[in-house]
């Protein structure tokens, strides 16, 4: 008897191959899109833990009706509407609003205005009566992001511009670029 060993021809091969790139094609965006999803999640569970910290705050206020109310050796500060405020009506406000919602709180960068770079990470900027976070890869000016973000309203504002249309009452919180 003879043993006859075999190895695939040039054409099994080339058909393999080419099978191998069909796959990858129709595959590969589906792999890409997982980051933006990941982005998205994370904004999402970060605003509604936002969310959650602002509304408790707010119902320290309305129990004590003064400001500022220590909480956890922390003071927090409050307007007249009784939603907590940052240390200053500036981005450096909404960082330390951030700070003082979440108890470990993730680091944040401020964004002093809408044309500031943003740092990788998360990302502190303040326009009138709201404050926005957005976490970004860095690079890019807070106007120019395409990345997904969030808005706490302190106080109810309007304004259309820049391709938004930020629409809140007091105590909101909602997500923009998704």
């Amino acid at each position: 008897m003879k043993n006859k060993n075999r190895g695939f021809t040039l054409i099994e091969l080339i058909i393999v191959i080419v099978i191998i790139g069909i796959l990858s094609v129709v595959a590969a965006p589906r792999f890409v899109d997982f980051s933006d999803d990941a982005n998205h999640a994370t904004t999402i569970a970060t605003s509604s833990a936002f969310k959650s910290g602002v509304a408790l705050l707010h119902s320290k206020y309305q129990i004590k009706q003064s400001s500022p109310i220590l909480i956890d050796n922390q003071s927090v500060n409050f307007n007249s509407v009784g939603w907590p405020v940052g240390s200053t009506t500036n981005s450096a406000g909404c960082a330390d609003l951030w700070n003082k919602v979440f108890s470990n709180a993730e680091p944040i960068s401020v964004a002093a205005s809408f044309t500031s770079v943003l740092s990788p990470g998360w990302n502190a900027f303040a326009y009138n009566q709201i404050c926005g976070y957005i976490k970004s890869e860095g690079g890019e000016a807070v106007y120019q992001s395409s990345s997904p973000h969030f808005v706490y309203y302190s106080d109810a504002f309007s304004y259309s511009g820049g391709g938004y249309n930020y629409d809140g009452q007091a105590g909101d919180v909602k997500i923009y670029g998704m």
